[in-house]
């Protein structure tokens, strides 16, 4: 308002024309509006000149409508203000020569004017009246004052005063506090502004240093991959069948070999692989290892021999060129036995040092710990998108490796930090920790980091273990990973140490499993349960169709019990064998072959190791499984007996038995003639071999002594009943001289064994499979997985064991003396655990045999001819393919022509009922056409030899096809049995494709050539992005393709025309037989060379099969001579065949060999021996094709284009309990 005053005048305040700020100041004022005017009206006449004071009281004048009301308080101020006048007119009305005066009077009058019905008559105290006796006008004026009005006013005024006064202190203090606010949130907005700064440049450098850690970590996996692949061409230029070989096939050099960890669907391992880095001096006495204890260990035997120094030059250029002088172990089982030498590597060493670059070199890494968002070199975007990453210990048969688990959606990923020692339990986490700390206060740089890894928690150690530790995680293989899309097959969460802390993850394609510790029991469910969810996303996306087979779900303890219930009955009601069953109850039950300390456990079956021949029909030929292997011998029970009544000790509860069945040390006695289990062994005993009368002598002996020994109650390990390697010293190890003076070297056999281990466990299966153990056999499952491994049961049983080998003994998660735990661990982990108990109840006994299901094995005599359709395909064409696809009989004859007919059986229900899918006349039979005879419309090469090897039937996605190979442009081409339209066309080779060969599951396909070589196809997956090929010839869209058109390999070796092919992708191999007279095995999934097998006399070869047990038999048409191999390629048996065979087929069991040819005869022959099981005859006609059907019906097809069936004369014959036949398979 003052502002208005000073700017406008007072009048203009409160004009007629007012304004906006005016009523917005007296809004603001209120009633101390008419305050502030009297003051201003009093200081204008008392200091303002005379016209400026006229002025202001005209205005004032004006204003007095405004100013002066009827309330009471209005009228104290109206006394009060013409008093205040007088006063002043008094006091400065001698101002300007009188005229102030004057203008003052006036501005009394009519003030009184306009307020003179509020005005009194009376006149005040005497004070006053001596003025108003001076004073006429005065007086009068002063009569109408009122002197108790004057002194409110008076009063009102002063207190006015008084709290404006304080009003003004209270807005200086709020406005001080508000400045003080102010400047503090001004220095908070500053601080806040320091901080975001400094957090937006610590995310900068923090992300920046995620990328260059997520490149190093992808270009380092990377530099691995090339080095891998560089080692394995090398390999393939340089071994026997390359073409740098210095000692081409066949050769009389020496080759090592260790355990392959492929499984097969029945979790067998039974192949071996190179050792590329064997140490020879293990095969050397000790006398003479002293004298050669600086001569390096040899590596391979290609590699060591002569190569030109250019060439050398160039492959080591090549190798340190990618890897920058450092390098990755090629394969991650690769035994490290080997010690470096101290003195300078020889020429041969040299020259091998561009294969072996990997074992003698360090390779960095660098951690993925906290790591948030990555990008891979490679362009597939691997670490775009880590999903979880979590510490823990990649568990493994050689050793035990910590580091970082990372997911992302396609893929594992670990990445080994330091190797641990010991047990690995949960030490190896704080490890962990200690290394975080360690590293955030060292500035040396990720290289020194990982350098320093080895060296965790072990304080301030000797440096020539420092060394050793660094030495070894040199030779370790840094990054490992694994595709989530489509290759988890199973996630289960298991034990490590007794507690539930780990998780072992099961792959498809023959990969072996891995097995994970982490630090808690959340981790490892937490990680199962997100693989599972991205390999079922992965297989079904969102808006597909599931197929509730094909979906898993993560095993925890209450699946897996549901899984063994079910497994239960399917081995009650015979549809899995002996052997499968226990394997799945071992894997159910956290056995794995990953921790040797929680081997998979087998029984002890026979009891007679000493005669010629067993008789299966005696008892006595067989151990007692309803007691632990310490119950069998009563007079060694009696000892154990009395121990555990008498034994007395506050804190261990009473036992039977000091040690276990199952145990780290014994697994590594049985399969001490194995790598890597030789290097374990040794490293146990402290860089050497047992005492030899100590060590795995002969079975006999070793069983012996479990019959006798207090201290030994071991049951057997899977391998006894599949694979006869690890009974022979095949790398010729010296294990040393017995205290007879024998050299130990392989495993005793008992008699009946021959002197054969193939024999052996032969027999050992076929115990396992026969009738007295089917039916006994669930009474040694009570004991290990059952009821009677624990309580009272157990006490009935003798079955009672030290009471750390068994689950929640001690609380091992909630101990705090860290040295008490590491010791408990240590136990746990040396002396044995019982395993998970599956079953509580009682186990039921297994359901009779079946003959109608394997009428082979029960009664091959039995099946005959039952029908014969003349002229299946055409009167003048031969039938020289004939392919099962479900209820579909695939038929191509001679002149291309195809046809599909219904295949009519019977179907076998439970309690040996039947039910007919056709008439019940013929009991197995050929029905109607599904495509009729037609002519396929392609054109075969002049000079192929058209037959059975040139066909294969497949099943892609629900979808029947024919691959039919032999054309005139060097291309193969699929075929779909729907409509018999060609649907692709293939073209790869350089020359004619001669022979093609399927996979059981159909996804893999290999076609060999007169160009020598070998090409593996795959099947589409349903919708791909993959390009096609440039050099493609047909025209279809990428979405009418059912397998790739680009190789994944192409396999090489052999030197003239591919003849016959075996692919499994259970085994991982690929075999091919060739003109050339050789066998060459590869790898499946890398195309890598394994071993060459040659026909003895040198022949080509003409047929090859091969079962999923490992037996592999091959034909030569040039001696009409029939030879059996192992997988491992050792000769096991030969034969003549009597004749020319035309076909040769397996049974769907794979323990029997059909076979047929211009005899006109069908011979059903042994997959153990090559012997003549049963002849058919075939009425005389030449067989041209063969098929066994999965009921082991035989569809055979002649020349003159006939199709006939063998099967079981009369059903009632199946029912029956034929006698079985002398030579017996070992599928139950």
């Amino acid at each position: 308002m003052a502002a208005v005053v000073v700017t406008g005048g007072i009048g203009t305040a409160l004009s007629a024309k007012t304004n906006k700020i005016t009523d917005k100041a007296m809004m603001l004022r209120g009633e101390r509006f008419p305050r502030i005017i009297f003051h201003l009206v009093i200081m204008y006449l008392c200091k303002a000149g005379l016209e400026n004071a006229s002025k202001c009281v005209q205005q004032f004048i004006t204003m007095l409508p405004n100013l002066i009301s009827e309330e009471d308080q209005c009228k104290n101020s109206l006394h009060f203000i013409i008093w205040s006048l007088l006063r002043v007119r008094s006091h400065y009305g001698e101002l300007d020569d009188g005229a102030r005066f004057h203008v003052i009077s006036h501005l009394i009058l009519e003030t009184v004017i306009y307020g003179k019905s509020m005005l009194a008559t009376s006149i005040l105290g005497k004070d006053d009246s001596a003025e108003a006796n001076s004073n006429k006008e005065s007086g009068f004026i002063l009569n109408l004052v009122q002197k108790d009005r004057v002194l409110a006013a008076a009063s009102d005024e002063v207190k006015y005063m008084k709290d404006a006064k304080a009003d003004r202190l209270r807005q200086l203090q709020d406005l001080n506090s508000k400045l003080d606010e102010r400047l503090i949130e001004d220095i908070e907005q500053l601080q806040s502004l320091e901080d975001d700064i400094q957090f937006a440049k610590t995310a900068a450098i923090s992300g920046d240093d995620n990328r260059k850690a997520a490149f190093k970590l992808a270009f380092d996996e990377d530099q691995q991959i090339v080095a891998d692949k560089w080692i394995h061409i090398f390999r393939a230029l340089s071994d026997e069948r390359g073409p740098w070989s210095a000692s081409p096939f066949p050769n009389n050099l020496v080759t090592y070999w260790k355990h392959d960890k492929t499984e097969d669907k029945w979790r067998r391992r039974m192949k071996l692989k190179r050792n590329y880095k064997f140490d020879e001096r293990i095969c050397q006495p000790l006398s003479t290892k002293s004298t050669n204890e600086n001569t390096a260990p040899s590596v391979d035997p290609f590699v060591s021999a002569k190569i030109p120094e250019k060439m050398k030059r160039f492959l080591l250029k090549g190798v340190r060129g990618i890897t920058g002088d450092v390098g990755s172990e090629s394969c991650e089982d690769n035994n490290d036995t080997s010690e470096p030498s101290q003195n300078k590597p020889s020429e041969n060493q040299v020259s091998s040092d561009a294969a072996n670059s990997a074992d003698s070199s360090d390779y960095p890494t660098s951690s993925v710990q906290n790591r948030k968002e990555q990008s891979s070199t490679g362009g597939d975007n691997d670490y775009a998108e880590v999903l979880s990453s979590v510490h823990c210990v990649l568990v493994t048969p050689k050793r035990k490796l910590a580091g970082q688990f990372t997911i992302t959606r396609n893929a594992l990923h670990f990445s080994f930090e330091f190797l641990v020692e010991g047990t690995g339990g949960s030490s190896v986490f704080n490890k962990f920790q200690d290394n975080k700390e360690s590293d955030a206060k060292s500035e040396l740089g990720s290289v020194e980091k990982l350098k320093g890894n080895s060296d965790v928690g072990r304080g301030n150690e000797a440096g020539s273990g420092d060394a050793l530790m660094k030495s070894q995680s040199s030779k370790i293989k840094h990054h490992r990973r694994w595709k989530i899309t489509r290759q988890i097959r199973a996630v289960y969460w298991t034990r490590y140490l007794l507690q539930y802390t780990a998780t072992e993850i099961f792959f498809d394609d023959a990969n072996a499993p891995i097995f994970l510790n982490f630090s808690s029991q959340n981790d490892a469910k937490n990680v199962g349960s997100l693989l599972v969810s991205l390999r079922n996303d992965a297989l079904f996306p969102k808006g597909s169709t599931k197929d509730k087979n094909s979906v898993i779900s993560f095993v925890d303890r209450k699946v897996a019990l549901e899984m063994a219930e079910s497994a239960r009955e399917s081995w009650r009601k015979r549809e899995i064998s002996n052997f499968e069953y226990l394997m799945i109850l071992n894997t159910l039950s956290g056995r794995s072959y990953n921790d040797l300390t929680q081997y998979p456990i087998f029984p002890w079956i026979l009891a007679d190791y000493s005669s010629e021949k067993l008789d299966f029909n005696k008892s006595s030929t067989f151990r007692d499984l309803s007691k632990p292997v310490g119950a069998l011998d009563a007079k060694r029970f009696k000892v154990f007996e009395d121990r555990y009544l008498n034994f007395c000790d506050p804190d261990i509860p009473s036992f039977y038995y000091g040690s276990h069945y199952s145990s780290m040390g014994i697994v590594l006695y049985y399969l001490l003639r194995l790598e890597p289990f030789t290097a374990l062994h040794r490293n146990l005993q402290g860089g050497k071999f047992d005492h030899a009368d100590r060590l795995f002598q002969s079975i006999e002996s070793t069983y012996r002594n479990c019959l006798s020994n207090t201290s030994d109650v071991k049951e057997l390990t899977p391998e006894f009943f599949y694979m006869p390697e690890f009974l022979e010293n095949l790398n010729s190890y010296h294990f040393g001289v017995k205290q007879d003076g024998e050299p130990l070297g392989h495993v005793g056999l008992p008699p009946w064994a021959k002197g054969s281990p193939e024999e052996f466990i032969h027999i050992n299966r076929e115990a396992l499979e026969s009738e007295y153990v089917s039916s006994n056999l669930h009474h040694w499952i009570d004991l290990i997985f059952g009821y009677k491994q624990r309580g009272k049961p157990a006490v009935e049983a003798a079955n009672i064991f030290y009471y750390l080998t068994y689950e929640g003994a001690v609380d091992l998660e909630n101990m705090d003396d860290m040295l008490q735990k590491s010791a408990i661990e240590d136990q746990i982990a040396n002396f044995g655990q019982t395993p998970i108990q599956i079953f509580r109840k009682k186990h039921p006994r297994r359901g009779p045999p079946i003959p109608i299901a394997h009428p082979l094995y029960f009664a091959p005599q039995s099946i005959t001819v039952t029908s014969v359709v003349p002229s299946a395909i055409s009167s003048s064409s031969s039938v020289l393919f004939i392919g099962l696809l479900d209820s579909n009989i695939v038929l191509m004859g001679e002149e291309l022509i195809l046809s599909v007919k219904l295949w009519l059986t019977t179907q076998l229900q439970s309690g040996g009922n039947f039910t007919f899918s056709g008439s019940l006349e013929p009991f197995f039979g050929i029905g109607s056409d599904v495509i009729s005879p037609r002519k396929v419309a392609t054109s075969l090469a002049e000079n192929v030899e058209f037959g059975r090897q040139c066909l294969a039937a497949v099943q892609i996605h629900g979808d029947n096809y024919l691959i039919l190979c032999g054309n005139w442009e060097n291309s193969f081409q699929i075929i779909s049995l729907s409509d018999g339209r060609i649907v692709q066309s293939i073209r790869q080779h350089k020359d004619v494709v001669s022979c093609v060969a399927v996979s059981s599951d159909g996804s893999v396909i290999a076609t060999g050539s007169y160009d020598t070589t070998i090409m593996i196809w795959h099947a589409f997956r349903g919708r791909s992005n993959d390009k096609r090929s440039k050099n493609a010839s047909n025209d279809l869209s990428t979405k009418d393709h059912v397998i790739i058109e680009n190789p994944s390999h192409i396999l090489c070796g052999h030197d003239d025309i591919i003849t016959c092919l075996f692919v499994s992708k259970e085994l991982d191999i690929v075999i091919s037989g060739s003109k050339d007279g050789t066998c060459i095995f590869h790898t499946l999934r890398e195309g890598t060379y394994v071993r060459s097998i040659r026909h003895p006399s040198g022949a080509g070869l003409s047929k090859l099969v091969a079962s999923q047990h490992g037996r592999i038999v091959f034909y030569s048409d040039s001696d009409l001579s029939l030879h059996m191999y192992s997988i491992n390629g050792k000769h096991i048996a030969s034969s003549e065949s009597n004749g020319r065979l035309n076909c040769m087929e397996l049974s769907c069991c794979g323990e029997f060999m059909v076979c047929a040819g211009d005899h006109g005869q069908i011979v059903l022959r042994s997959m153990d021996s090559l012997g003549v099981v049963w002849r058919y005859d075939g009425s005389g006609k030449t067989i041209t094709s063969l098929a066994v059907t999965p009921e082991e019906c035989f569809l055979a097809g002649t020349k003159d284009g006939s199709l006939i069936v063998f099967s079981i004369e009369n059903p009632l014959l199946r029912k029956g309990g034929i006698q079985r036949n002398k030579v017996k398979s070992s599928v139950g």
